[in-house]
């Protein structure tokens, strides 16, 4: 009882936990567990889009899953922005496939948009990044007014030069949903966040129904800002957040 007590309302996994030898004998134990990925799978596309603040403890009593499979799938899945921090000065892995894609209107660069692009590079050896265009973003019904499409591709490729990603990567316009990933067959990998899962879904069953292979498709983790609520463009336009996740004191 006491050692749940502790992680009812721990939310992260320590980093004394995460740099002991042992923790990734907990990782390993964890993910030998014969339901793993399906627990993993419905947090991402259930559990955490309803509550992004649960807890460890709440996550394991609400599953019935062992305190160490909760910690390691929440580390997986949930980041902070400490943790996008530390994983976006890590230096990029030979990835695994050749081309991938990503999508977004990038009105507002910040740390959830880090968190996808990383993830790509780091799986994908180039990226096709989509931008949603003037005419296209008037439809998605946005609670602020966007910034010309010149300006949001100048600023993504500004943030790109900064670290190092802009010769990786190849921005186009998105006029609907879908841009080239429904056209291109060479493409490898699709890289979404969690909101936008149904998404490569959708995309997967269009490239089928023409002839095309359909994408290997990862999720990047939800990336919440201090008060625990997904980090969005909306948040930092109406002024609740900065680009970081740090809530903004009203004066």
């Amino acid at each position: 009882m006491e050692t749940y007590s502790i992680f009812a309302k721990l939310k992260s996994v320590p980093r004394e936990y995460r740099d002991n030898p042992l923790w990734d004998v907990v990782v390993e134990l964890a993910k030998s567990m014969p339901l793993y990925s399906e627990h993993k799978a419905y947090i991402r596309d259930v559990v955490l889009l309803e509550n992004p603040c649960i807890s460890i403890g709440e996550l394991s009593a609400l599953l019935r899953i062992p305190l160490g499979e909760a910690m390691v799938i929440l580390s997986e899945l949930r980041m902070w922005r400490e943790d996008v921090e530390e994983e976006i000065m890590k230096e990029l892995p030979k990835p695994s496939y050749r081309r991938a894609a990503v999508g977004g209107t990038f009105n507002e660069l910040h740390y959830g948009h880090f968190a996808l692009i990383y993830t790509a590079l780091k799986n994908s050896e180039k990226v096709i990044i989509g931008v949603t265009g003037d005419e296209f973003v008037k439809i998605l019904d946005k609670k602020y007014s966007p910034k010309s499409f010149e300006e949001r591709v100048r600023n993504l490729k500004s943030m790109l030069s900064s670290k190092g990603w802009l010769d990786r990567c190849e921005i186009v316009m998105l006029n609907d949903p879908y841009g080239p990933t429904i056209v291109e067959p060479d493409l490898d990998l699709l890289v979404v966040s969690p909101m936008t899962y149904s998404r490569a879904i959708e995309i997967n069953d269009i490239r089928l129904k023409k002839g095309l292979k359909p994408l290997e498709v990862i999720v990047c983790p939800l990336v919440v800002a201090e008060d625990c609520k997904p980090i969005s463009s909306t948040r930092i336009v109406l002024g609740e957040i900065d680009l970081t996740g740090r809530i903004v004191k009203k004066s």
